[in-house]
């Protein structure tokens, strides 16, 4: 597989919006492990640029200041290589804040997917990768409606989405702002303790987008299996395992039940019922193909909703705590 994945990558041109990003940063990370030609990096965030420079000493990575709203700008980029993968991951992503600047939420994640793709086309790129979310799927908010015309738009570009749910640990996930909260106010708000959510760690969500890629025709979905969490487990384990981690007692820490919070969902699903017709299985993801009808995959075996999925063990969300917090750590060295 390792040998496959080095062919696939040896010596190509790889351009990763969104870069600097939780997605994108583990992205490159993971393509640096194999002989790729180079990889440009294009994010309009200069102080991420600035961290991940100190961070990714490495010739083949070039950084480059932009936003992928801007068509001008982008194609600047374009003009710099001739690129043989595209991996779109610069996208507005909160759904509360989406939900707070719609126009914005529009311009980012359809206008500059629209951009993004008109230039790969333009330009004769081989392969697009669109990073997609579980929120496209039946979509209740800003965000999830946003990424969902996203995926069209890709699609009608025949080329490729990977959708997946919550990434542990991402920025503005729900880990990083619980412990935070725990920390600083000695308390966590929470929307309801019965919400499920759909979790991986951002490694594997990184390695599993290169593997999809091997697969890559143009023209799919790429769904990631992932299990899922209930919401009053991550936050058992906050209380009882983080806290006195960091030196404060469990007993202090007052949970907060605020309601779900305007276009939240108590529960995602990762596959429409309208695309269960046309949905292959492939180990390790589902992959949907919208112009051919599927009949490898059994109806009543499929877990495409967070609240019937299998649920990671406590011990499993203990250890992707875990992770994160080493890695803030190591980001701190």
């Amino acid at each position: 597989m390792v040998s496959e994945m080095n062919e696939l990558f040896s010596g190509k041109k790889i351009l990763v919006t969104g870069g600097t990003g939780s997605i994108g940063s583990c992205i490159v990370r993971e393509l640096l492990k194999f002989d790729v030609g180079e990889i440009y990096i294009f994010s309009r965030d200069e102080v991420k640029q600035f961290m991940m420079r100190k961070m990714i000493d490495d010739e083949r990575v070039n950084f480059i200041v932009g936003d992928v709203r801007e068509y001008r700008s982008l194609e600047r980029v374009f003009e710099m290589s001739n690129f043989d993968i595209v991996y779109h991951a610069a996208a507005m992503k909160h759904v509360v804040i989406c939900e707070e600047n719609p126009l914005e939420a529009v311009k980012t994640n359809i206008i500059g997917t629209q951009n993004i793709v008109d230039l790969a086309r333009k330009y004769g790129v081989p392969k697009l990768i669109n990073i997609s979310t579980d929120k496209a799927v039946n979509p209740c908010n800003v965000m999830g409606a946003t990424k969902l015309i996203g995926e069209r738009i890709v699609l009608n570009a025949n080329y490729t989405s990977v959708r997946f749910g919550n990434v542990a640990g991402s920025r503005g996930s729900v880990i990083p702002v619980l412990i935070e909260q725990m920390i600083k106010k000695r308390q966590v708000s929470i929307t309801n303790p019965n919400v499920t959510r759909f979790i991986m760690k951002i490694s594997d969500a990184a390695k599993l987008i290169l593997k999809a890629t091997q697969h890559a025709k143009g023209g799919e979905i790429f769904v990631l299996k992932m299990k899922a969490f209930k919401l009053s487990d991550l936050v058992d384990v906050l209380v009882n395992y983080v806290a006195p981690k960091v030196g404060i007692c469990s007993e202090e820490i007052k949970v907060n039940t605020i309601g779900l919070l305007p276009g939240e969902k108590q529960h995602e699903s990762i596959v429409d019922e309208l695309e269960v017709p046309y949905l292959y299985d492939l180990g390790d993801f589902y992959v949907i193909k919208p112009k051919t009808p599927a009949t490898s995959v059994q109806r009543e075996h499929l877990a495409l909703s967070s609240n019937v999925a299998e649920f990671v063990s406590k011990d499993e969300l203990t250890e992707i705590v875990d992770e994160y917090i080493k890695s803030l750590l190591f980001l701190k060295q």
